[in-house]
């Protein structure tokens, strides 16, 4: 086995437990639907969060093709981010055994709000890996998407508006859209098409 794939076993294990928790939340939430009232909050983060943690991988096979040796430097960021993606997921919608009697909002306001915190320390550990893979670039188009989606999350996370959530939610996901589908990595491809491609190859 390659470095890499040694490498990406650990971060896919992480990552694909941040998934299943996820995905069973949805159908918990879903089912419990009786007791414990739904809320639009979580289900509307909670699909970016699933979306970013296959996206991840994506990611992953674009960095190995850019640096020439997995550092230690390298391995850890991927790992932090790898956990924040987790957290993001596994705090964004309550287990069953945990939901509160107010429902999905009582649960949102209370606990799951803190996925929004773990959301943005993921979006804002890519800029190095970015900034690299694009040749030193630190304005790179994807590092200012993904700053601009760091600041709605963060709104949310702070505000207990209604008006608020609804407007930061809808500010996000229109970045989020172009991001996914026209800046980041893609399958079968390390380029999304409004991404400008590098002109030459890392030194790392």
């Amino acid at each position: 086995m390659s470095q890499f794939e040694i490498i990406a076993i650990t971060l896919s294990f992480i990552v694909g437990l941040g998934v299943a928790q996820l995905l069973s939340s949805f159908s918990e939430a879903v089912r419990s639907r009786i007791d414990h009232p739904l809320h639009w909050m979580p289900f509307a983060w909670g699909i970016p969060i699933l979306l970013l943690s296959v996206q991840y991988w994506f990611g992953l096979f674009d960095l190995d093709s850019t640096i020439k040796d997995w550092s230690w430097f390298w391995y850890l960021q991927m790992l932090v981010m790898a956990i924040a993606l987790f957290l993001a997921a596994a705090l964004v919608l309550p287990p069953r055994a945990t939901t509160t009697k107010g429902g999905l909002l009582e649960d949102f306001t209370t606990h799951g709000r803190y996925s929004l915190l773990a959301l943005v320390a993921y979006l804002l550990g890519w800029i190095p890996a970015n900034t690299v893979m694009n040749n030193g670039n630190l304005l790179e188009l994807s590092n200012i998407l993904n700053a601009a989606m760091a600041v709605p999350a963060l709104v949310v996370y702070r505000s207990r508006s209604n008006r608020m959530w609804i407007v930061s939610t809808l500010v996000f996901y229109a970045i989020f859209v172009i991001t996914l589908f026209g800046v980041y990595s893609t399958p079968g491809s390390q380029e999304g098409f409004l991404r400008v491609p590098a002109v030459s190859e890392s030194t790392l």
